[in-house]
């Protein structure tokens, strides 16, 4: 069943100027809780950014504010190419806390699949590489854009990506993949502070120079956040 889709028109987007939509682009709001605060949000002028769609957990629907012809504000210059929604999460989620969401992860995989259709997108996930190519056509997150797409994390490094475009080709529902040990990451901010995030959800202190390069040294990748997005991430202390 096709998903409803709930109007609330934001006056910030614009042409795509004949670009070819190529790009589904998942994001994380890191505020709203519900397709409608969001919508409000984007419907002010004066915040300056949209999103296509905002999806929550209210099953079978989305908040529409953009339409699909015209260029969203959310992923600086990777706009022309992108369709996009803002999933009404946080991208510091745990995967239990995704998967508390399975409306959630529903309804973003009906959006995705519907947007694949309407502009012939294979239903895959794109390195970074080809995430930034506007010639390659696929589905990615906000994070796979890089400084392009505005230098953000989103949707986080427990969001349940495969699985959501699993359900959206037409596989399994939300079913909670097997207990993995989670991903570590180094978040840094424009400033050179640097935290570790883990599956908890929360930063943990990386307390002298030595520590930053034993973790550099065993792997772990660093992301480089706003200072909005470091701030938002709670401390683990």
């Amino acid at each position: 069943m096709p998903l409803r889709r709930v109007a609330i028109p934001s006056p910030n987007y614009s042409s795509r100027g004949g670009a070819t939509v190529t790009t589904i682009v998942l994001h994380t709001a890191e505020g709203a809780t519900t397709y409608q605060s969001l919508g409000a949000f984007f419907a002010n002028p004066a915040s300056g950014v949209s999103s296509h769609v905002g999806i929550d957990d209210t099953p079978g629907t989305v908040g529409e504010y953009v339409p699909r012809t015209g260029k969203a504000w959310t992923a600086a210059n990777a706009n022309p190419w992108a369709v996009q929604a803002e999933l009404c999460a946080f991208a510091s989620w745990t995967p239990a806390q995704w998967q508390a969401h399975p409306t959630m992860l529903a309804n973003t995989a009906a959006w995705i699949a519907e947007e694949a259709q309407a502009f012939a997108i294979p239903i895959r996930a794109l390195s970074a590489a080809d995430a930034q190519n506007p010639n390659v056509r696929g589905c990615c997150q906000h994070a796979d854009l890089g400084a392009m797409g505005g230098g953000h994390w989103d949707c986080g490094p427990n969001f349940p990506y495969q699985q959501v475009l699993s359900m959206a080709a037409g596989g399994a529902g939300p079913i909670p993949p097997p207990p993995e040990e989670p991903e570590m990451v180094i978040v840094r901010n424009p400033r050179g502070a640097c935290c570790l995030l883990d599956g908890s959800g929360k930063k943990l202190p990386i307390v002298d120079q030595a520590s930053l390069q034993s973790y550099v040294a065993a792997g772990l990748k660093t992301v480089n956040l706003t200072d909005t997005d470091f701030n938002n991430i709670p401390n683990a202390f």
